[in-house]
């Protein structure tokens, strides 16, 4: 009996083995039936796509013109080695690498197709006879016609690439006629320059608009500083508390001078006549310098309504005026050098290679499309009969 279930075992793999290396089953009409079933899916699986992809590559497919184009974005060479340099540097300016990524974009968005619809008339030209149901607009799909849908075949005629060592961009765009292609590309080309010089001129304004911001900001200052000092010398009472101090320090050396002669005078009468009658009054009059004197340094170093006082307050509001002053020159500066930088074209699209126009249509690769499906097919019906055949045998044990 173990004889017999180990048979009956090993059959089922000795008829996938005949099935596999092609030789006929022992069992008949199992063993056709599996050779039939694996033949269908073979068909469904490479023979039908292959026969349609041939069809359509070989019999239906339109020809395509490619036009050609190529261009680099470039900014002149700067040293930017001064604070107004720095500040146009952080405006945008001269950043060509940025910016071809832009152009790349622009011509890859609705903008652009918006723009050649409106202007170029693509509808008209991706709907030309000459294509072919399944690549011209609207293609199977007949009921979408809106912008969207002419927006998804738009990349099926036109493809941008930027090489990032040399930093040239190809442009490539097909189309059902050599003439329509080439007026794509041109098309493209020039709304991408008009782009460029979009994005210069509002560089441009921008570190304009910065210095001239930089410029009245230190006109307001010195403007509010200079309202400031105004006040505080109506406050205070005086033009100018620098000189109102050096005229108390005169007053206070002349003081200190005539108090000097009168001790000295003082003196001499004392050791010269001790009971002449103007020694009361040299003493009446060096009391009085004294208190003049004191009064006078009063005024000049005191707590409150003192020459220091004010003249401290006068020098900070000085100091600050003196730093807008400064502040409002740099303005001025950076504005004049803005201006000539606004003069300058920031950033150029030179055009290395014209759009062509074809003279044979260079697509559709029919015999690589075609070679390309095939293989694809194959490769997708071998791990399929790979997975199938693993399954049985996991199934037969």
């Amino acid at each position: 009996m173990a004889e017999i279930r180990q048979l009956d075992r090993v059959q089922p793999l000795d008829r996938i083995a005949a099935v596999d290396v092609g030789v006929p089953p022992r069992v008949g009409g199992r063993a056709l039936r599996l050779f039939r079933s694996v033949n269908i899916w073979f068909w469904a699986i490479v023979g039908l796509p292959a026969l349609i992809a041939g069809v359509y590559y070989f019999g239906i497919a339109s020809d395509l013109y490619l036009s050609e184009a190529k261009f680099i974005v470039r900014s002149p060479k700067q040293v930017q080695a001064s604070g107004i340099g720095a500040l146009l540097q952080s405006t945008g300016l001269g950043r060509a690498a940025e910016d071809t990524s832009a152009v790349q974009d622009f011509i890859m968005s609705r903008d652009a197709v918006r723009k050649l619809e409106q202007k170029d008339d693509l509808r008209a030209v991706f709907s030309r006879p000459e294509g072919d149901f399944v690549s011209r607009f609207p293609g199977i799909l007949f009921w979408r016609k809106d912008f969207e849908a002419l927006f998804a075949r738009y990349d099926h005629f036109v493809s941008v690439e930027t090489d990032t060592n040399t930093g040239v961009t190809a442009l490539d765009v097909k189309a059902y006629r050599a003439e329509d292609s080439h007026m794509l590309a041109s098309a493209l080309l020039a709304y991408s320059e008009q782009l460029i010089n979009e994005l210069n001129d509002r560089a441009r304004r921008d570190a304009l608009d910065t210095a001239r911001r930089e410029v009245d900001g230190a006109e307001q200052w010195i403007a509010q500083i200079q309202s400031e000092l105004t006040a505080y010398r109506v406050k205070q009472k005086m033009l100018d508390p620098k000189s109102a101090s050096a005229g108390v320090l005169d007053l206070i050396g002349q003081m200190n001078a005539a108090q000097t002669n009168a001790r000295a005078q003082l003196g001499e009468l004392l050791d010269n006549s001790p009971n002449s009658p103007q020694i009361p009054l040299v003493k009446t009059r060096i009391a009085s310098l004294d208190k003049l004197i004191a009064e006078e340094r009063a005024k000049l170093s005191g707590e409150t309504d003192s020459v220091v006082a004010a003249l401290t307050g006068y020098e900070r509001l000085n100091l600050q005026r003196e730093l807008a002053e400064k502040a409002l020159a740099s303005a001025f500066t950076s504005l004049e050098a803005a201006r000539i930088e606004a003069q300058r074209q920031q950033l150029y699209l030179e055009t290395i290679a014209q759009p062509n126009v074809a003279d044979y249509p260079l697509y559709p690769k029919r015999l690589v499309s075609f070679i390309t499906v095939v293989a694809t097919c194959m490769l997708a019906y071998g791990l399929a009969w790979l997975l199938v055949a693993n399954v049985r045998e996991h199934s037969a044990r």
